[in-house]
């Protein structure tokens, strides 16, 4: 309940007064499965997996507050609802922006399970 509340009021927000601050990304990658041959070097099945999204990209962590370990001064915050992006991001990917390429370093969630943060990476 409170989720759906909470996605609901963010994305008309981002319709309206975010709309500045919204970005749209996209993600492209090879999703291997299967066991591992050590020999070639290789999966044995490889799809192509692509996902989309928008939101807040490129927020910045503020100066006080604890940060991912592996923090970088030139490293961006995202803040994306959960319902606004077809897959689940995960750490390594690339999303590609209007600002560039950027690389998922870390993936977090709120406590309503709502809105995904991710800190990323310039590439």
């Amino acid at each position: 309940m409170i989720k759906n509340k909470i996605q609901s009021k963010v994305a008309k927000a981002f319709d309206t007064k975010l709309a500045d601050a919204v970005a749209s990304f996209t993600c492209t990658k090879i999703i291997n499965s299967g066991k591992y041959d050590p020999v070639t070097e290789t999966y044995p099945n490889q799809i192509d997996g692509s996902y989309s999204g928008r939101g807040v990209l490129f927020g910045s962590y503020k100066k006080d507050l604890v940060k991912p370990t592996d923090y970088q001064v030139t490293d961006s915050k995202a803040t994306v609802l959960q319902n606004e992006v077809t897959a689940v991001p995960q750490i390594g990917d690339v999303w590609i922006t209007v600002k560039g390429d950027f690389k998922v370093l870390n993936v977090g969630t709120d406590p309503t399970d709502s809105i995904w943060v991710c800190q990323l990476r310039k590439v």
